[in-house]
């Protein structure tokens, strides 16, 4: 019996301290970074596929073909405006910014990105 309780205990001690580990994983990770003045797309949801880096001193772009209507995944390091032409929507996206997870969302209906606010 005193085996049996000791063994309780160090199972009960042992979960206790792998339970905050796991929790912390759970944390999403930190984005990747993109350059002051920048606003950093990805094709891909997780910051995967096609990359194109947009500069706010560049004026407003449409968006590549390739990430047309298809940004999965977003860091910004400037302000910036995201647009949809139709119907017209538009995004205030501010520096410090991002999406992991961006397609299922605006991403899926992104036609530019231009300086400033919207």
């Amino acid at each position: 019996m005193k085996t049996r309780s000791w063994s309780l205990a160090a199972v009960l001690a042992l979960t206790a301290l792998l339970l905050p580990a796991h929790a912390a994983s759970a944390a999403p990770a930190a984005p990747p970074s993109c350059p002051d003045g920048s606003v950093c797309f990805w094709s891909k949801e997780g910051f995967g596929g096609d990359y194109w880096e947009w500069t706010a001193r560049s004026g407003y772009r449409d968006m590549p073909p390739r990430l047309h209507d298809h940004v999965g995944s977003v860091v910004a390091s400037t302000r910036a405006c995201f647009v949809n032409w139709q119907p017209v929507e538009k995004r205030d996206v501010f520096n410090g910014d991002w999406r992991s997870r961006y397609l299922g969302d605006f991403g899926g209906r992104i036609d530019g990105v231009g300086p400033g606010a919207c």
